[in-house]
């Protein structure tokens, strides 16, 4: 296995795959032996609101501290644990997402890579939008469970209540940005073609290819390092529906017989 890695292209990606799934899962394993804090006693005194500073008692009747002060102790407490945790099942994640992808094209080259219809690019595309409201309810769930908020706060459930409505709200324009790709084109057609002769064309769409392109990646690694990972496989597919995107596209530009490719 070894020496493959210094084989081809596809070999060298798929070691690159193997060995950030396995840094992942030993990461994950080292945030589930990480204890959450360095001091469980003056967690749990903050957490009754005995205290709001280690050490200093609380002088408020109602044993409420300030949300400052909470987050600032209990901040100060936490260990690298669920940081180690999320960074590992991100890059797991990750790899196991493009590694099943390596193996849906294992029989292709990377040029014979060829787009879905347009159906299936607006579809998937929109399955992967709204999935994030499953994805983002089990990220408030899971950091409620891990006592990232103060006991007198409001609950999740409003969190959770405003990523949905600004999902549902930007689902209309998410959906027509991808309608100006697909509208009209002809697929599927090969991932990495261009219109021939046609440079400025080109330009252009992967011009705008990549400035959506760039903030979904940033979004990406946020979600690999931070969370929700529930929505690292989906921001994977929107990258590489994008590409599918840019090809649906130049289509438009090209002679009807030579669309497929």
């Amino acid at each position: 296995m070894v020496e493959d890695c210094f084989g081809s292209r596809r070999y060298r990606l798929a070691c690159l795959v193997l060995s950030i799934t396995t840094v992942g899962f030993l990461l994950v394993a080292i945030g589930i032996a990480t204890p959450a804090y360095t001091d469980v006693a003056a967690v749990e005194r903050i957490r009754t609101g005995q205290e709001c500073v280690p050490g200093v008692p609380n002088a408020s009747p109602d044993r409420r501290c300030s949300d400052e002060d909470w987050y600032r102790s209990m901040n100060n407490l936490r260990t690298s644990k669920w940081g180690l945790f999320d960074a590992g099942a991100g890059l797991a994640a990750s790899g196991v997402t493009m590694l099943g992808f390596m193996l849906w094209s294992r029989k292709k080259a990377w040029r014979e890579l060829s787009t879905p219809k347009s159906i299936w690019i607006v579809g998937l595309a929109s399955a992967a939008w709204l999935l994030q409201i499953p994805a983002y309810d089990l990220f408030f769930m899971t950091e409620l469970a891990r006592g990232y908020y103060p006991p007198w706060s409001d609950s999740v459930v409003i969190p959770m209540s405003q990523v949905q409505d600004i999902l549902l709200w930007l689902f209309v324009p998410y959906l027509a940005i991808w309608l100006v790709f697909v509208v009209g084109s002809r697929l599927p057609a090969k991932v990495f073609s261009n219109a021939s002769g046609r440079p400025l064309v080109n330009a252009v769409w992967t011009g705008v290819t990549a400035l959506l392109f760039v903030p979904v990646g940033l979004i990406l690694v946020g979600a690999i390092l931070e969370g929700p990972t529930m929505i690292v496989p989906l921001l994977w597919v929107v990258l590489w529906l994008l590409l599918c995107a840019r090809s649906a596209a130049l289509t438009r530009h090209k002679p009807a017989r030579l669309a497929p490719t």
